[in-house]
């Protein structure tokens, strides 16, 4: 009989052991599997481990048993590989989403007349800067210009609006703003066609101001509140300075089992709370929207004042790289209460239950124009697909396509949620995969015209009722505490 040294199972086992060791850690490590779960996987492979050696490192057995012996061997190196590839991916993908880097870009835009081509053009020249924006792009700007030993000399506005029509008239030959801000101005009259008549020059990513404003709670067992901030950036990407479109709050109560999901209008009315770095005008009556213009956290303290609530969390979604998820998810599905076509997209949906592809998804909450109900009813819109992802990412089907899921949702999602969190919720969801109950409420208000700090100037806005922020208030304040809400919408 050889010695223990030179038989081949012996150096078999120890692979194979070395990679069910690796596995079984970064299954620890993902920390989303209920601890009964965990321990029973442990345990199999375990098993199946100690069984394979002794097969394969006794030379006095059967051909049978050696055989078998070789058949785990592979079973257990091919499930641990596989393993520990989807485990990594998972915690990738969770410490990026709970990442928020607060990068925004900031450039000198000029007039689109060929006049100023790049940076050394603008040597001698008078740049815009605007009072409200945050200090720190404007300051990133002109020390990059500085280094590239470009001197130039400034003139302060207090709106983006008139240091635009200042452009525009060529009383300053250039200006310094946050991308963020150019969907604002093309809303605004005789703005129309100015991603047209000015053209970026020079520009530079920066690290955009940000406040922790996260509030944590055992998200396993306590209800919470998360804002969520729907946009659409230029650069497809989770810019920190970004005009929010799209704004709901999600109170969940993982005992109830139940999400509510309140939308506010994009237009709607509101005083702006914000702190002093973020370089907004605290106080000042503005379009929600505007808000996010200075950060997530901006929009989500100017809401805890609106409703009287504390937002736990925010989570910011790129709504054209949700197209990606949808499409990772197989699509979803959900009932559509009205007939219309989008403009994005062109897509036509009929009354009843549609099935919508990732494209189509995005083109069913852009719209806005084909509803009498205008904002409101895409409001309404964006909870109806906001529920259908909820759903199928609550079911097995996840599971088909993990790794792919995983990836769409690191380049749409971003939250100050801790990874450890989201692990949490993951887990009670897994250990208890009871049906979530999601209802829904929009808050209302009338159209108007009125001063909108942000652009100084008049412009659209949604003067709120009462009554259906009220009852938004009491909405919130019943699923927090397990009691039903009076207020949703049907379903």
């Amino acid at each position: 009989m050889k010695p223990l040294w030179k038989r081949p199972g012996l150096y078999v086992s120890i692979l194979t052991g070395l990679m069910t060791a690796f596995f079984v850690y970064e299954l620890y490590k993902l920390s989303v599997l209920p601890a009964a779960i965990l321990a029973g996987i442990i345990l199999t492979v375990v098993l199946m481990w100690v069984l394979s050696a002794i097969c394969l490192i006794r030379e006095d057995l059967h051909l049978a048993w050696r055989i078998i012996g070789g058949l785990l061997a592979i079973c257990l190196a091919l499930t641990s590989g596989l393993g520990m590839y989807y485990a990594n991916a998972g915690n990738k993908t969770l410490e990026q989403l709970s990442d928020q880097d607060g990068k925004s870009i900031v450039a000198v835009y000029v007039l689109n007349n060929y006049i100023i081509e790049d940076a050394k053009d603008l040597e001698g020249r008078k740049l815009g800067v605007l009072k409200t924006m945050s200090a720190q792009g404007t300051d990133v700007c002109l020390e990059e210009l500085k280094k590239a030993g470009v001197n130039v000399t400034t003139e302060e506005f207090d709106s983006s609006y008139r240091m635009t029509q200042a452009l525009k008239g060529q009383s300053i030959d250039g200006m310094i703003l946050d991308q963020g801000y150019l969907d604002t101005l093309l809303e605004m009259p005789g703005m129309e066609n100015l991603d047209e008549e000015i053209v970026p020059v020079v520009q530079y990513y920066y690290d955009a101001p940000k406040t922790n404003t996260a509030e944590n709670v055992n998200t396993a067992l306590e209800p919470f509140t998360v804002y969520i901030s729907g946009i659409d950036t230029r650069e497809n990407k989770l810019l920190r300075n970004s005009r929010s479109d799209v704004n709901l709050l999600a109170t969940v109560n993982p005992e109830t089992h139940e999400i509510l999901l309140v939308s506010i209008p994009r237009d709607y009315y509101v005083e702006t709370v914000c702190d002093a770095d973020m370089g907004c005008m605290n106080g000042a009556k503005d379009k929600l929207t505007h808000t996010g213009l200075h950060g997530p956290e901006t929009t989500e303290m100017t809401l805890e004042k609106l409703f009287d609530i504390s937002i736990n969390y925010n989570v910011r979604v790129n709504f054209s790289s949700l197209v990606n998820v949808v499409d990772e998810l197989g699509g979803v599905e959900l009932y559509n209460p009205n007939t219309f076509t989008s403009l994005h997209g062109n897509y036509y949906f009929k009354e009843g239950d549609v099935k919508l592809t990732g494209d189509q998804a995005l083109g069913f909450v852009r719209e806005r124009y084909s509803f009498a109900d205008g904002d409101r009813e895409r409001g309404r819109n964006q909870m109806r697909v906001l529920t259908a992802i909820i759903n199928k990412m609550m079911s097995p089907k996840i599971l088909t396509n993990f790794t792919g899921i995983m990836n769409s949702l690191s380049s749409s999602f971003e939250t100050n949620m801790s990874d450890k969190d989201i692990k949490a919720l993951v887990q009670a969801q897994l250990a208890d995969p009871a049906k979530w109950d999601i209802y829904s409420y929009s808050v209302t208000g009338t159209g108007g015209t009125d001063y909108a700090a942000e652009l100084g100037d008049n412009a659209y806005v949604m003067y709120p009722d009462q009554t259906s922020v009220d009852n938004a208030k009491a909405d919130i304040k019943a699923v927090l505490n397990g009691e039903p809400a009076p207020f949703v919408n049907p379903q």
